[in-house]
């Protein structure tokens, strides 16, 4: 074993996830057959897309709130590097900042910090 952690899946994810599969398997079988069902496929994609952001969405508050467990925690360690870096380079390097420091950092997160600079 590699010593690696698995990943989580979260059931929301999985069920939408399989939904789509099953729904783009039926669409497929009901084309096949001759029957028209147009809703069909655009909606399994809908379904898969919504899967994985959600699963990706979930994954990322997971870790801030195993990493950081509070925002006053994550905002006491990242303020003052995000307030230098603003300062000699501008709002723009300090997303490149905190993406590169905290790279599973939820968007909001990142965003509230930079509106408190």
């Amino acid at each position: 074993m590699s010593g690696r952690v698995p990943k989580r899946v979260y059931p929301l994810a999985a069920l939408l996830v399989l939904l789509g599969i099953g729904s783009l398997c039926m669409s497929v079988a009901l084309t096949l057959n001759r029957y028209r069902v147009p809703a069909l496929f655009p909606i399994s994609f809908v379904l898969l897309m919504a899967g994985q952001m959600y699963n990706h969405y979930k994954r990322r508050r997971d870790w801030f709130s195993q990493t950081f467990r509070t925002y006053e925690n994550f905002r006491a360690e990242a303020i003052e590097g995000a307030r230098q870096v603003r300062h000699e380079k501008g709002e723009r390097a300090v997303v490149r900042h905190l993406g590169a420091q905290y790279p599973h950092l939820p968007s909001t997160m990142m965003t509230r910090l930079i509106k408190e600079l």
